[in-house]
């Protein structure tokens, strides 16, 4: 991973300056833009403000206008192409463009005046979109506000009438649009992400779960919307855009999920394969994590391609991401298309092919972005658990091999081996279609999604393992 920056890239930094009485755009400074945010959050990259009038309603998004000071072919461009991506950890983070721009320039931080891209987005009463525009201008965050704030109405200052307002009016537009977005049949998974404290000396205090509150969803569909009409205004000038794409399951993996799951459902029909994975998701507990995580890995990776695939999970006909430039590259892209849309003063047909090769790099570094958090939490979570040798907890079987069962721990969400020569009493063997083992005197299985409560008995953190034994009840000794 990328630790340091290279002192060229310190030094542009460095002379960053931007005088925005010099900026010919729009001063929106009165208008009531806040952020929302997670309490850990240092770069804000979007701001909202929404009115509800007689017509419906008119949707103000703002974003950091990141490609104000980064320019193509700066060592800035060039460093922040070669990271693709921010990379997030439960304590820090390695950010795509120096702290200067992430954390102060570019950040939409309260009280202050910003450059930022707009977009106003016209939605009738049932908030179906009618029209929306792009342009430049200046906004003045009146306040940074977290999702726990919102979602409970408990904020830690005063809010002007106005920002009240708009956050009554911007959950009605939420409720809203999620009802569209069912309606359409994207895709519904209830996947968990996993929440780690760490102590001063930097192993793992507590283990939790994220809480996916209504505020979080308010806020995405805020930035579904503006990514929406970022990808139509693109594909209708040029014929292209950076699209994030993301490709339908193969039907073969559909039916074998229904063979893993049992779920009761038909897939008859292989040009629904949405509904088919809404109603699987439907038929099991959104408290199931490792079959909902199963479902999710029936998916295919969503990518980034200047061909329009269409985003299959959210059921839309093209889309881009558009509302955080200051940790994703192809935003940045996105953000110098909308604006020579604007200015009037670009033709991006001849950039095509540089801008697929963005696109590939783009998606490999954000596997790597993700591989690299999915790792550092596992070896983080296996410290929190070498602490609990010996103790018992309650499993399920997400793996069957020759060798023993895979059992994933239902309040952690990770996975140890229980060796089959732990197996007492008998002796198992693996069945013919490979989904149970079972014992040759006994006949009794152990199947995938089958419930057993195990005990840890060794944990290597950086090598990924945690060694298990079935927790077997102390049987009384007769009188």
């Amino acid at each position: 991973m990328p630790t340091s920056w290279p002192s060229i890239v310190k030094q542009e930094s460095a002379s960053l300056k931007i005088n925005l009485d010099n900026l010919i755009r729009k001063n929106l400074s009165n208008i009531a833009f806040v952020t929302i945010d997670g309490e850990d959050a240092k770069d804000f990259d979007d701001a909202v403000f929404c009115i509800e009038h007689n017509d419906g309603y008119d949707l103000y998004v703002a974003i950091a206008d990141v490609s104000l000071y980064v320019k193509p072919g700066s060592s800035i461009d060039k460093e922040a192409i070669n990271r693709g991506t921010s990379i997030y950890f439960p304590n820090f983070v390695i950010p795509m463009l120096p702290e200067i721009l992430s954390n102060n320039l570019c950040s939409l931080k309260p009280n202050e005046d910003r450059p930022s891209l707009v977009v106003k987005i016209n939605l009738d009463k049932d908030c179906c979109l009618k029209k929306y525009n792009f342009f430049s201008a200046i906004i003045h965050s009146h306040a940074r506000l977290t999702y726990t704030e919102v979602e409970n109405n408990s904020f830690k200052s005063s809010l002007s009438d106005a920002v009240i307002d708009s956050l009554k009016n911007l959950k009605s537009l939420a409720h809203k649009r999620i009802a569209i977005k069912e309606k359409r049949g994207a895709v519904r998974i209830h996947s968990k992400e996993h929440l780690i404290k760490i102590n001063d000396d930097g192993t793992s205090k507590a283990i939790s779960f994220r809480k996916n509150i209504f505020a979080n969803q308010m806020i995405e569909e805020c930035m579904l919307l503006a990514n929406e009409c970022a990808a139509d205004l693109l594909n209708n000038r040029f014929g292209y855009a950076p699209f994030r794409v993301h490709e339908e399951p193969d039907q073969l993996k559909l039916e074998t999920l229904k063979k893993i799951l049992g779920a009761d459902v038909q897939l008859q029909n292989p040009r629904d394969p949405a509904s088919q994975i809404n109603s699987i998701s439907e038929k099991i507990s959104a408290k199931d994590q490792l079959k909902q995580s199963l479902i999710l890995q029936t998916m295919k990776r969503a990518e980034y391609s200047t061909e329009n695939l269409g985003h299959f999970g959210l059921q839309l006909d093209q889309y881009c991401h558009f509302t955080s430039p200051i940790r994703r590259y192809p935003d940045l892209l996105t953000h110098r298309m909308i604006k020579s849309c604007i200015e009037d003063d670009n033709d991006y047909s001849s950039y095509k092919k540089n801008d697929q090769e963005i696109c590939e790099i783009s998606s490999k570094l954000e596997h790597r972005a993700e591989n690299a958090s999915r790792k550092v939490n596992q070896i983080l979570i296996f410290d929190y658990l070498k602490r609990h040798l010996g103790e018992a907890f309650e499993g399920v079987i997400s793996g069957v091999t020759e060798f023993g069962l895979f059992i994933t721990l239902e309040k952690f969400l990770v996975s140890g081996l229980l060796h089959v020569a732990d197996l007492k009493r008998d002796r198992y063997q693996l069945s013919k279609d490979q989904t149970y083992l079972y014992g040759i005197k006994s006949g009794r299985r152990y199947r995938f999604g089958d419930s057993i409560k195990v005990k840890i008995v060794a944990v290597s953190p950086f090598e990924g393992k945690m060694t298990l034994l079935k927790n077997e009840l102390k049987r009384r000794r007769k009188t």
